[in-house]
């Protein structure tokens, strides 16, 4: 009894139907077990009414099972449709085995049931997974690999052959770790990925076919068996060498901002769009004495007084976009407040969002004051014109000093690998820095003018060649608004002359520049004809015709008048400050001539002026300015490798020049101070010193004298050239008085500098 109890409770265990019939024409079930009731959804005693053909659906299908089962002896595997509740009939597998007696007739039909329906679904999900997967596996994007156990290369998709350049040669069978550096091999290694399983987005490098190396993005999961053993692993990778490459450039780049900002000499801050200042540079520190942490995600209203801001406010600058030259007053961290000039613009993005600002600031305390100090004195004195140019005088120091900076910095970032936004940027910089150093020279020019400092020179030259020379270097700036200029010599000029070429030259590009400026169409001419000839001394007319805007009649006598153009629009549409044509004036009527205008209102301009000049030769040969365009390298053959010692008090300045004179082979040593230079040249050989004029403790004035009365002992003489902001004709006697040989201003022009180098030291050398 316990051997059956045991049998039965085998059967119901079964993980397959286990059923008996009666062997008859009527077969009758005697016994099933759960799994087959189950399976066919039968109640017990619905199935015990049954015979067994009554669950095949097909009958048919049990009579050849029957004969195969019962009249052969067995029955294995057969395939039919069987069931009954409901008509829910499975495809299920019927293994029947006779039970037979002694007289070897069968008694029992044992039957086996397995369902094929479930079998049949498992396989085609199976089928249909595995080419799911082969199809991603050969048409993902990215490289993929398969290792095993012994992380040998057994699989790959087409394109880890493309990213690696590798074909089934070179990568069946290879050892993984052959495709990494073994630096970058070390560091997988440590990151201990069989013991974590998976690992993701790690940068790293790899090697493609020949040897060269790619920077990837690797993701490894590890295989296992289903105990548990590592049986290989699959690596995803992605080709991120244009990432990384456009990374660095993203940080040289921004390194080269940093450097060109940290070395500006203007308050440079920027906000996000919650308007808290999130980058500030050096010159903002020291301007405002916060720390870079003192001032992070403050709000930018924290620098202003209360109605300061309020009126900055009113401005509106977020919905215009930007605003210029708005003079207001910012707050230190001692509590004093200076006056500053704000330039404001809005930064958006390509949804046109605001995403922050930049402000330009510079500290004009100093300017505001002297200029109240100037009102003052122009009411006192009754003398406005005479007040105004000695206070341009006095601040051309101040005013070149951070433009040397600007446009030596500038210079030194143009010559560098810039991308091509970048190096479009500088270039606009560096022409407006040109603007500003134009004006200021202007500016000093007429405070020259005014005062009666400026002396004619009275040399020879070659007429024609400034004539084209000037038409020449002009018409790159007229080919941008697809203008020409043309120059038209009548014969009977003379082609060598005595006079002063520099101002004729500056006359020139005045008036051309501004047919330039106020023309849209057409040529620029430039005419040159005899007015009348005595003797030897011939006064020359000077055309410049135009087909521009043109002037009205009651404006062409005031626009020769100092800061006065035809209009106020006009400045506003074509800037300008109505000096250059002032000081031609001037400089017309020193060179014995005089200047006046011819025009039309939207017919053109022609300007025209008379000079007088002594005529030395009427043909002289061609003359096409050659001399004026040499090579500007060849001006250093002999002279890399001179030793220079740099004065100069103001860092920033200090960094710049020497760069700008160790990029052209010159070897420097810079100090701040006059004492410091008589010291180091007493230990130190040098071939020329650049003396800065003022410097603290010993200026360079007193530095020359000192320096020319220990020469007189040892009879020795160092070339001295000054290089200074002090740029008025005084300015340069006194340093030559001083016993200085030379002089160059600042801001450097490196041509002129580099010609006075050359200069001096070829003196010295004789």
């Amino acid at each position: 009894m316990k051997e059956i109890d045991s049998t039965q409770n085998i059967l119901e265990n079964l993980p397959c139907g286990v059923f008996r019939v009666s062997v008859g024409f009527n077969p009758k079930f005697i016994y099933y077990n759960q799994n087959f009731r189950e399976m066919l959804n039968f109640e017990s005693k619905a199935l015990s009414e049954l015979s067994l053909a009554d669950i095949f659906e097909n009958r048919k299908d049990f009579r050849v099972f029957w004969k195969k089962a019962v009249d052969e002896g067995r029955a294995v595997n057969f395939a039919a449709n069987i069931g009954g509740v409901g008509g829910n009939y499975k495809l299920c597998s019927l293994s029947g085995f006779p039970l037979k007696a002694k007289a070897e007739k069968a008694h029992y039909l044992d039957v086996i049931v397995e369902d094929l329906s479930q079998k049949d679904k498992f396989e085609r999900n199976l089928i249909e997974s595995k080419g799911l997967f082969q199809t991603v596996f050969n048409n993902t994007a990215a490289a993929i690999t398969v290792t095993d156990k012994y992380e040998k290369i057994v699989a790959w998709n087409p394109f880890a052959e493309q990213l690696l350049g590798m074909k089934q040669e070179d990568l069946f069978n290879k050892p993984v770790k052959d495709l990494y550096p073994n630096s970058e091999w070390t560091k997988l290694r440590k990151l201990n990925v069989r013991q974590k399983g998976v690992l993701s987005s790690i940068e790293t490098q790899m090697y493609k076919k020949g040897g060269a190396i790619i920077d990837v993005d690797l993701s490894i999961s590890i295989l296992k068996d289903s105990e548990g053993n590592i049986i290989g692993s699959i690596g995803i990778i992605r080709d991120i060498s244009r990432q990384k490459e456009a990374q660095r450039l993203i940080r040289d780049s921004e390194n080269k901002i940093r450097i060109l900002l940290d070395n500006s000499a203007a308050s440079i801050i920027m906000t996000d769009a919650e308007e808290r200042i999130v980058s500030l540079n050096k010159f903002t520190e020291e301007l405002l004495q916060y720390t870079k942490e003192d001032l992070h995600l403050k709000p930018i209203s924290f620098i202003y007084p209360e109605d300061e801001w309020k009126r900055i406010r009113s401005e509106r600058i977020r919905d215009l976009g930007s605003k210029h030259h708005l003079e207001t007053k910012v707050r230190r961290k001692d509590g004093l407040v200076i006056d500053v000039d704000v330039s404001i613009n809005i930064l958006k993005d390509s949804e046109s969002r605001i995403i922050g600002s930049v402000g330009i600031m510079q500290d004009i305390t100093e300017q505001k004051n002297l200029r109240e100090m100037l009102i003052q004195a122009k009411l006192a004195a009754e003398q406005a014109n005479a007040a105004k140019s000695m206070f341009l005088a006095n601040m051309s120091h101040e005013v070149r000093t951070p433009m040397n900076t600007i446009m030596g910095m500038l210079d030194l970032t143009i010559d560098m690998e810039l991308g091509a936004e970048q190096k479009e940027n500088i270039k606009v910089a560096k022409e407006a820095a040109d603007n500003l150093l134009g004006l200021i020279n202007d500016i000093l020019d007429l405070s020259r003018v005014e005062s009666g400092k400026i002396v004619l020179e009275n040399i020879e030259f070659h007429l024609p060649a400034i004539i084209n020379n000037v038409c020449r270097g002009l018409q790159v700036i007229a080919q941008k608004k697809k203008l020409g200029v043309v120059a038209r010599i009548d014969p009977s000029v003379a082609e060598l002359v005595a006079g002063d070429p520099v101002r004729l030259r500056q006359i020139l590009i005045n008036l051309v520049n501004n047919a330039i400026k106020f023309s849209d169409k057409g040529d620029i001419v430039v005419d040159v004809a005899v007015e009348n000839k005595i003797k030897d001394k011939a006064v020359l007319r000077f055309s410049v015709i135009d087909q521009g805007i043109g002037i009205p009649k009651d404006k062409q006598e005031v626009i020769f008048e100092v800061f006065t153009q035809a209009e106020a629009s006009t400045t506003r549409r074509y800037g300008g400050t109505g000096l250059g044509l002032a000081i031609s004036k001037r400089l017309c009527e020193m060179m014995g001539g005089t200047i006046w205008v011819e025009s039309d209102v939207g017919k053109g301009s022609k300007f025209v002026f008379t000079a007088e000049f002594r005529v030395i030769k009427q043909k002289a040969g061609n003359d096409d300015g050659s001399r004026e365009s040499e090579n500007f390298d060849k001006m250093f053959e002999g002279l890399k490798g001179i030793k220079i010692l740099l004065a100069e008090d103001n860092i920033v300045n200090q960094r710049m020049t020497a760069k700008l004179l160790q990029k052209y082979g010159f070897e420097v040593d810079a100090v701040d101070d006059g004492v410091k230079v008589i010291d180091l040249i007493k230990t130190k050989n040098f071939e020329m010193i650049l003396m800065d004029a003022h410097m603290p403790n010993m200026d360079g004035f007193e530095a020359t004298r000192r320096i020319r009365e220990e020469e007189k002992a040892t009879g020795k003489h160092m070339p001295i050239i000054a290089l200074t902001a002090s740029a008025m004709e005084e300015d340069r006697k006194r340093c030559l008085d001083a016993g200085m040989d030379g002089y160059s201003s600042k801001p450097i022009d490196r041509h002129k500098l580099f010609e006075e180098i050359k200069t001096q030291i070829k003196k010295g050398r004789k």
